[in-house]
């Protein structure tokens, strides 16, 4: 958590970056900080080490592969191993050629798993590890620094998730890049992006908010009637059923990317959203691991000289791993640069 927020606070400088040339290939060394909960709901912190080569698809985005080598994820004295390799997505909302430029970032892998069966005695561990293949997920935000045009470093927090194992957690990951390669000139779409609070209100399911969301917005020109949009929140959930023995407190990540049908005024921008929901729940409880979804709903953006309002309501549904779908209505603020301004 204490990741999001400083990243959400760093967002803000991105509005006035000045432009810098781009170069099309990046490669360095990646490392990161993995926070897993064991049975009883208590954190345990690992670390991992790899390295990530990614090429410039556009003025908004880079596409890369990476492999992660994650040596020891063990809760509970088991043995636990993951190699990630994974196909990397950086949507940039204003662009990577500033200074500072925030990004979304989601990863498709391939995760190998080592992992001991879940009964034997300490000392017999080691001769029951197998290893198993699985798709992995891992969706967050981030902030890129340019040094000059040959050095490039980020930062960022996601959710990662190896669906059929132990391993649903936050994640701090670091990257330092030497650039290089011809310098990219393309045509420059205006984007911008800032912090945005919500809260939820409840229609039905067994999920309630116990506290507002917080997070980011991010919108980007098409130049077109549409633009695309992307918000994501952290929410702290409670369960309103029998709760676990760790209690009925969730925390989850929203990743809610939508496309914008929007009418242009003189003072701002009315439009309607659709979109996609994943949720990805990262503390112990019987909805760990990630929710699906998708939402839609109304917004309004409002000049005020350099800066811009955005007023927003949305139906929310999810549905969480024991089946059970959870509607409400997710009312939000935000605010962030003008996008647009002359």
């Amino acid at each position: 958590m204490r990741t999001t927020s400083w990243l959400i606070a760093a967002l803000w400088l991105a509005g006035s970056s000045s432009a810098h040339a781009q170069r099309r290939f990046r490669i360095g060394p990646t490392y990161s900080s993995l926070g897993l909960e064991d049975a009883s709901g208590s954190s345990h912190s690992f670390s991992s080490f790899g390295g990530t080569l990614v090429v410039v698809t556009g003025d908004e985005g880079e596409a890369g592969v990476s492999v992660t080598r994650y040596h020891d994820l063990s809760t509970d004295n088991r043995v636990r191993r993951l190699t990630l390799y994974g196909l990397d997505s950086y949507y940039y909302p204003v662009g990577m050629r500033g200074v500072i430029a925030p990004f979304a970032a989601t990863t498709l892998g391939l995760a190998r798993v080592a992992e001991s069966a879940s009964l034997c005695l300490l000392l017999t561990c080691r001769d029951t590890v197998s290893t198993t293949s699985q798709l992995a997920l891992g969706f967050g935000l981030g902030v890129r620094v340019n040094v000059g045009d040959a050095v490039v470093a980020n930062i960022a927090g996601r959710f990662l998730e190896v669906p059929g194992s132990q391993i649903q957690a936050l994640e701090a990951v670091a990257n330092a890049s030497v650039a290089f390669g011809a310098v990219r000139k393309g045509e420059f779409l205006e984007g911008t992006v800032g912090p945005a609070a919500s809260f939820l209100i409840p229609i039905s399911g067994e999920l309630r908010a116990r506290a507002p969301f917080i997070g980011a917005r991010f919108r980007r020109e098409t130049k077109k009637v549409g633009t695309l949009g992307l918000q994501i929140d952290f929410a702290p959930l409670k369960l309103t059923a029998a709760c676990p023995p760790t209690g009925c407190e969730e925390d989850a990540i929203l990743f809610a990317p939508g496309y914008e049908k929007s009418a242009r005024l003189a003072w701002g921008r009315l439009y309607g959203e659709l979109g996609f929901v994943l949720g990805g729940v990262y503390s112990q409880g019987p909805d760990r691991g990630i929710a699906q979804g998708a939402h839609g709903g109304l917004g309004v953006d409002l000049y005020g000289g350099a800066v811009m309002w955005n007023l927003n309501s949305r139906l929310l549904w999810l549905q969480r791993n024991s089946g059970d779908n959870v509607f409400g209505v997710q009312v939000g603020v935000s605010v962030s640069p003008r996008i647009g301004r002359r």
